[in-house]
């Protein structure tokens, strides 16, 4: 039992490593036109994909601290594999977003803090300068969005195969309308990597935002998961 759980923490930290480095460079280096968006967004969806498919039977693939909280609450895993699985996640996203930085390193400083590693924002950050409030509630709606269709494509046996690509679409889904607004969070690990990276690296502002992105997601997936099962009750006789 303790080799299947460490394979499934392993797990969680390769494939959230994949996401953030994947999904955040393709936010770094692609523009905000709707190319870029449409881009953004897809690259998130089918790194999530490809990753439930690789890992989905090992850990489950959730490579997202909103996931496992839900699957918690769900009565899905343990308190100690929640544990170890957000601890896993956000040193897979560290590790993402510090070999993006390694890859960019040799770009001037000042073109990196302009650029980012792809993390969320509001204010000045957003590209609709979205405030604080609508950044929190935006974050909220599309996490309880994404939690509810991960927590739906995975609860029975009979639609693994394809959760996937339920699960992908939904990601994509809410990048799609939530990138202009945050850059779309829904993950607290693939906020706060970057934002920490940046922050080592001398940006002093990069953590003043990044509680609204994992306030907001954690929020929303409790709200997921409630929703849920009102959606799921079965009354007994």
């Amino acid at each position: 039992m303790k080799n299947v759980n460490l394979r499934a923490y392993l797990a969680e930290f390769v494939g959230t490593l994949i996401l953030v480095f994947m999904g955040t460079g393709c936010a770094t280096v692609y523009s905000s036109s709707v190319a870029g968006i449409l881009g953004t967004s897809l690259a998130f969806g089918l790194a999530l994909a490809s990753i439930y498919y690789g890992f989905g039977k090992i850990s489950g693939g959730h490579v997202n601290p909103a996931v496992s909280i839900a699957m918690y609450f769900d009565g899905r895993m343990s308190l100690k594999d929640l544990i170890f699985y957000i601890i896993s996640q956000i040193l897979g996203a560290l590790a993402g977003s510090g070999l993006l930085f390694a890859i960019l390193k040799n770009v001037p400083k000042a073109t990196i803090t302009t650029l980012g590693l792809g993390q969320n924002g509001y204010d000045a950050a957003s590209a609709i300068n979205i405030g604080v409030t609508g950044a929190i509630i935006t974050e909220i709606i599309l996490t309880c969005i994404f939690v509810l269709t991960v927590l739906g494509a995975t609860k029975n046996e009979r639609y693994k195969n394809v959760a996937g690509i339920a699960i992908g679409g939904a990601l994509t889904l809410v990048h799609l309308l939530g990138y202009s607004i945050t850059g779309t969070s829904v993950n607290p690990a693939r906020s706060l990597a970057p934002a920490l990276v940046l922050k080592m690296v001398g940006v002093s502002t990069a953590l003043n935002q990044v509680w609204v992105f994992i306030a907001g997601p954690v929020l929303g997936s409790l709200i997921a998961v409630f929703l849920f099962k009102v959606f799921t009750y079965k009354k007994e006789d």
